[in-house]
């Protein structure tokens, strides 16, 4: 799949994880656009990863941030487990959030649980 693809997909992922649905409908609509496109959770976690991708320089931009610090608020969300489409959605939709905090001037970190936390 081109990166073009992968970024209209994942703008459509994106409407859907911040949707006002119940996380089962959400996963219901996402499950239809990944059948359709044809790929699987972890090309689309993968594909997250990537500079070049033009939802993450589109998605950087629109949060006011480098392309650099978008992808360390991929990296943070990410760190989570789980491979599910549920997962993925839930991982979108933190994102922006995260990507606020880094601006902000927090710094991530993990707990002795692994719970996410923020320092200054």
């Amino acid at each position: 799949m081109s990166e073009e693809a992968l970024s209209e997909l994942l703008t459509q992922l994106d409407a859907v994880a911040n949707s006002p649905l119940t996380a089962y409908h959400r996963e219901l609509r996402a499950q239809g656009l990944l059948a359709e496109a044809g790929v699987s959770v972890a090309e689309i976690v993968k594909a997250m990863r990537k500079y070049s991708l033009p939802w993450n320089q589109k998605k950087a931009a629109e949060c006011g941030l480098s392309v650099d610090t978008w992808l360390d608020a991929a990296r943070i969300v990410n760190q989570s487990p789980g491979q599910s489409l549920c997962d993925l959605l839930e991982r979108i939709h933190q994102m922006e959030a995260v990507a606020a905090m880094l601006r902000a001037g927090y710094v991530s970190g993990r707990d002795a649980h692994g719970r996410l936390v923020w320092s200054r």
